[in-house]
């Protein structure tokens, strides 16, 4: 009895069949699938502002004015600092506490007011967005502890200050680490009757 040959259409199958599972666990090694179509999610990182982090704030311009009485205008900087947390597709989130200092020269001839008036300004701080990998728009809020200084009745009066506001922030370089940023906001002091619209541009880095 003459042995059955095998049929020749066979062989291209097992030659793509022994490509396949030798090529197999190197794709899997770079976190492609054997189809070279879908990256494994739990071996891509995030990156820029989808990244979780800490960030530190400068702010070399800060403006504000009485929405009442807008000749009463201030100047001033600020320090900021937090940690950066990112969820779902586009949410982002940012808790952290901030510090200001704003001046006020008097520019008129009586003194009911002094010379100067000093604002120091320090609390807790949240921002609440959507972001991608380049920007971040948000809402703020903040609430603290306003310091006067300089006043003719007292040398400190103490104030509590809350502010709502929103923001855009931009990361720059390679790594994206460097910050641009700028946030409008209205902010009251009470019980002092101050109630201010402020612009804040800021530069920062994301660690």
């Amino acid at each position: 009895m003459k042995p059955r040959r095998r049929p020749l259409a066979l062989l291209p199958a097992a030659a793509c069949l022994c490509a396949a599972l030798v090529g197999a666990p190197a794709a899997a090694g770079d976190g492609v699938s054997p189809v070279a179509t879908y990256v494994d999610p739990f071996r891509v990182q995030a990156q820029g502002l989808r990244a979780t982090g800490v960030y530190l704030h400068v702010s070399p311009a800060l403006f504000a004015l009485d929405v009442r009485s807008p000749g009463f205008q201030m100047w001033g900087w600020g320090l900021g600092a937090g940690r950066y947390w990112t969820m779902r597709k586009r949410l982002a989130i940012a808790f952290g506490g901030f510090f200001e200092h704003m001046l006020w020269v008097n520019p008129y001839e009586n003194n009911w007011a002094g010379k100067t008036l000093n604002f120091l300004r320090f609390g807790p701080e949240l921002r609440i967005g959507a972001s991608n990998e380049r920007v971040f728009a948000y809402g703020l809020v903040r609430l603290g502890l306003d310091l006067l200084v300089g006043t003719p009745q007292t040398s400190l009066a103490r104030m509590f200050v809350a502010e709502v506001g929103v923001g855009l922030q931009g990361a720059l370089g390679k790594q994206r680490r460097l910050l641009l940023g700028v946030e409008p906001a209205f902010d009251v002091s009470v019980p002092a009757p101050w109630l201010l619209f402020r612009a804040r541009a800021f530069v920062g880095v994301r660690f």
